[in-house]
């Protein structure tokens, strides 16, 4: 139904061609979207870390509750159950990629006694600012990506809008009244 209704859109605004592109752009918007992988529930565990940590909780039951709140991370809950038996050091090597850095900044905060929640909120900081600096730079190449769409597609009709009363006023002139 979509292609259906994205191709008549197309054919009004650029004819045969807008007809077609139309009609595979929502396949290929499907296509293109399932390929995504899924986002990393790290700063969702950074966030109920930190809520845990300023409630006054300790580290080990931040863990657990956090675990507890995002079961589908597996790895989060391994951590928290050998963090739990000997430690965050121990629990370090069981952590993936993305978890590491957090199970590391903690286990060295509470190693040194440093503020737990000022070092969960500056990681939290840094990944959103990066994930905001991601963002910023693929809106900046919209320009470069719309150019195409715009110019196959919208000019071409706009063209048509302009210049059609003045085209068919001059042929009627030309050739006479169509009556």
């Amino acid at each position: 139904m979509r292609c259906v209704l994205s191709a008549s859109a197309g054919l009004v605004v650029a004819g045969p061609f807008g007809a077609i592109v139309g009609g595979l752009v929502p396949w290929v918007w499907t296509r293109l979207s399932a390929q995504k992988p899924p986002a990393s529930p790290v700063n969702l565990v950074m966030m109920l870390l930190l809520i845990e940590l300023r409630s006054g909780v300790s580290v080990l039951a931040a863990l657990i509750a956090a675990s507890e709140s995002v079961p589908e991370y597996a790895s989060l809950k391994t951590v928290a159950r050998v963090a739990r038996v000997s430690g965050l050091m121990s629990a370090l090597p069981f952590a993936d990629e993305e978890l590491r850095p957090v199970v590391a900044q903690l286990a060295r905060a509470q190693r040194s006694g440093a503020s737990l929640g000022g070092s969960v909120r500056r990681m939290l900081d840094n990944a959103v600012a990066s994930e905001r600096a991601r963002r910023l730079a693929k809106a900046r190449t919209l320009p470069t990506r719309l150019m195409i769409p715009v110019t196959l597609l919208m000019l071409p009709g706009l063209v048509l809008a302009m210049y059609a009363p003045s085209l068919l006023a001059t042929f009627e002139d030309l050739t006479g009244g169509l009556t």
